[in-house]
């Protein structure tokens, strides 16, 4: 079989739907693993104890998730002692709920030292990125301690 008959066969049978929803994540410049790369590098920037350029990822009315419920305000009070020494996240996965939100799951590790202490912690992680005058933010992050 030659190629060009090759070529258009494939282009009868591959649906057009799926050129379409290629089209949309494009627009959206948020495929999923664009919400991914976002997601560490929010982590890359609190490891690096660069709290201005952390508290600028976050919305004002942010809402932090874990042993206690914090606001945006509460949470950065509680970073100026702790840095984090390291982290993994683990299998991923996204959704986007429209073209100006999304939602990434994963389970991640964690090391964190507050003045003389060192916290070992893995979770399950929840952070809902919202598009805002074309940049994306945090909303929301939960975390939820996964028993050993």
């Amino acid at each position: 079989m030659k190629p060009i008959l090759i070529l258009t066969l494939l282009a009868a049978i591959v649906p057009q739907g799926a050129a379409q929803q290629i089209t949309a994540a494009k627009e959206f410049d948020a495929e999923p693993d664009f919400i991914f790369i976002q997601e560490i590098g929010m982590w890359k920037t609190l490891q690096s104890h660069d709290l201005g350029a952390f508290e600028s990822l976050l919305l004002p009315d942010y809402i932090e998730v874990e042993k206690t419920i914090q606001t945006r305000a509460q949470l950065m009070a509680n970073l100026n002692t702790c840095t984090i020494v390291g982290f993994k996240l683990r299998n991923h996965q996204t959704r986007m709920l429209s073209a100006d939100a999304a939602v990434i799951v994963y389970s991640g590790s964690s090391e964190i030292t507050c003045g003389d202490s060192h916290i070992a912690s893995s979770y399950n992680a929840t952070t809902i990125w919202v598009r805002r005058d074309g940049k994306w933010l945090v909303q929301l992050h939960t975390e939820i301690p996964i028993k050993p």
